[in-house]
């Protein structure tokens, strides 16, 4: 297990453990959801002191990831509303393709994002005076430039905080196996108890994502 899986479980761990601290109590004291949520809180502890909280660059990492997760979705929403528009025009105005410019991303990597997000300021940009028409905010693409930004700051702080950062991975990639066999159970859990609830739904599918590693494309051998 390499240091950014390890990374990337650890953030997942630690937003699970921010729910639990908001909406943990629905749950009976010494029901499974408790045991498993108090198992989440010490792999994150132990986490921290084994090879990510207590060595430089840290926090500043915690802060951009938390950071990263909050601008991401912040992003995200805002192009909604730009592709939900778009469709609107494209149905109005008998423009088939008009639309096609403006698809969410199904990756959740934040770069395809951003270059998403680019695409949909540019175009919309163009457009900008068919999409007040359809009485979307005036400040839609201000608004759009800023999360970009955000996103994009969001980013640097955290590769700035990650690269300060070492240790030993085996002791880290254990307290991940005991994270995900708690989080395993805790799926069908949280979903069952907050069945009918879609925003905390929502909070704990953010908290449980787990970033996988982009995989570089495989090189032919040169002949």
């Amino acid at each position: 297990m390499n240091n950014e899986t390890i990374r990337n479980h650890y953030d997942a761990f630690a937003r699970m453990n921010a729910f639990a601290t908001k909406h943990g109590a629905v749950f009976a004291p010494g029901s499974r959801a408790q045991a498993q949520f108090a198992v989440i809180a010490g792999v994150v502890t132990a986490m921290e002191g084994q090879g990510v909280a207590k060595l430089s660059g840290s926090q500043e990492f915690r802060g951009g990831t938390d950071a990263k997760v909050v601008a991401a979705e912040n992003l995200r929403e805002e192009m909604r509303a730009i592709r939900n528009t778009a469709q609107a025009i494209s149905e109005a105005e008998g423009l088939p393709d008009f639309d096609d410019s403006f698809r969410m991303p199904r990756s959740y990597a934040y770069e395809v994002l951003l270059t998403s997000a680019r695409a949909f300021l540019a175009d919309a940009t163009t457009h900008q005076a068919l999409f007040l028409e359809f009485e979307i905010k005036p400040t839609f693409l201000a608004d759009l430039a800023a999360d970009i930004a955000a996103l994009e700051a969001a980013g640097d702080v955290q590769d700035g905080g990650l690269s300060q950062q070492v240790g030993g991975t085996a002791e880290l990639a254990a307290e991940v196996a005991k994270g995900l066999a708690a989080r395993k159970q805790l799926i069908p859990i949280v979903k069952n108890k907050y069945a009918g609830q879609p925003g905390v739904l929502a909070e704990w599918a953010t908290a449980i994502r787990i970033v996988r590693p982009e995989r570089k494309p495989k090189t032919e051998p040169m002949q």
